[in-house]
């Protein structure tokens, strides 16, 4: 089974390319390295995964070069390798796999994530989205707008969560306070820490929800001097969250880390108590499933997301709660009930890890994707 791979980028630390990274590396343990040709829109950065990642080419961003060169590395692969598979790791990537397959006789699979799905689309994607022999969706809700409003065929849907790699995610007694200085974030033994993690960058700081956080946070503070919010991640939405603060009065009490570099991600997870992404969902905004959540449980943290997207497929067993973005009392008043109750967050916690096992292991992950390929090639061998 040959797989030819195309993803706008596997480099960056986005949600998108950790899942492409732990998708490239399932198919190449299950069907061999020499079987899998990634092809590569953008190329590596200063600020990305600071561990290599090869490839079999790479552009250099969005421009009319790089995107020349991606589709001329493409149709060179389908006419000389001549795959059996092309995957499109992002719907503006399915028009061309598409096209692709159809020289060499390919099957054709789309990756669907959530917010491209149901955002408006070139007319070239949507044609890539209908012309898609199969989909991976990353989680039921994104599945179900797919059936529902983009009318695909169920059946030719898949849905393979996101994944952790517990050797890099797990609980630690303790993280390094070394490492907790480097970022500023206050001590967790004296502290209950809230954690927020991601890119801070418009416009998706706004559905994301860290300056509804911070109002969240005010609330609690009134009652809680133990509290403190640590907002993990760079942007260029940042400045303004500060204004938030300030504004209210918490920059005491409210952390703003920057970027945090990769060997790190575990200590600054284990670092708070509960962790929260609350997003919003509509057009133009929304999540599938986010892997900061999953990254969060993994470590034994209990997790605190919204109900109108994806993000409420993380939580399954008591490891976490789902509320509405819109309420912020309810959330403020959820947390402030695990601050009051140790033996409640200790429960929570337990039930996290758990679940991260269970459901979101590499292990899992990989089984899931050795089932849909070896089905899909089967029904054409």
């Amino acid at each position: 089974m040959k797989i030819l791979y195309l993803t706008p980028g596997c480099f960056d630390k986005g949600g998108i390319s950790r899942y492409n990274r732990y998708q490239i590396t399932a198919c190449r343990e299950l069907f061999g390295a020499e079987n899998i040709r990634v092809l590569s829109l953008l190329g590596p950065s200063s600020d990305d995964f600071e561990d290599e990642f090869p490839v079999t080419w790479h552009g250099t961003g969005t421009g009319k070069v790089s995107k020349a060169g991606m589709i001329r590395h493409v149709f060179s692969q389908a006419l000389k390798w001549k795959p059996d598979i092309i995957v499109s790791a992002h719907v503006n990537l399915s028009g061309l796999a598409c096209l692709a397959g159809n020289i060499c006789g390919a099957l054709t699979v789309m990756n669907a994530y959530g917010l491209e799905i149901w955002s408006p689309m070139r007319r070239d994607a949507a044609w890539g989205l209908r012309k898609s022999k199969y989909i991976i969706a990353d989680c039921h809700n994104t599945a179900s707008f797919l059936v529902q409003q983009k009318k695909y065929r169920q059946e030719k849907i898949s849905v393979i969560w996101d994944c952790i790699d517990n050797s890099k995610f797990f609980p630690m007694p303790m993280p390094p306070l070394e490492t907790l200085d480097k970022y500023g974030i206050p001590d967790p033994q004296k502290y209950f820490i809230i954690l927020t993690l991601g890119r801070l960058s418009l416009p998706d700081a706004l559905y994301k929800g860290y300056g509804r956080l911070i109002k969240v946070f005010s609330k609690i503070a009134e009652n809680h001097n133990r509290a403190r919010l640590v907002i993990a991640g760079r942007g260029d939405y940042v400045s303004e969250l500060k204004k938030m603060a300030g504004d209210l009065n918490l920059q005491e009490r409210i952390s703003f880390t920057g970027s945090i570099e990769e060997k790190d991600m575990a200590s600054i997870y284990n670092s708070c108590s509960v962790f929260s992404l609350v997003t919003e969902s509509g057009e133009g905004k929304g999540e599938g499933i986010p892997l900061t959540p999953l990254e969060a449980i993994a470590c034994g943290k209990p997790i605190i997301v919204g109900n109108q997207d994806g993000s409420a497929e993380a939580v399954i067993k008591d490891n976490g709660y789902i509320v509405d973005p819109a309420d912020q009392g309810k959330q403020a008043a959820l947390i402030g009930g695990l601050i009051k109750d140790p033996e409640l967050l200790k429960t929570l916690s337990e039930n996290a890890l758990e679940v991260s096992g269970k459901y979101f292991s590499y292990q899992e992950f990989k089984m899931k994707h050795e089932h849909f390929f070896n089905h899909i090639f089967s029904s054409v061998s």
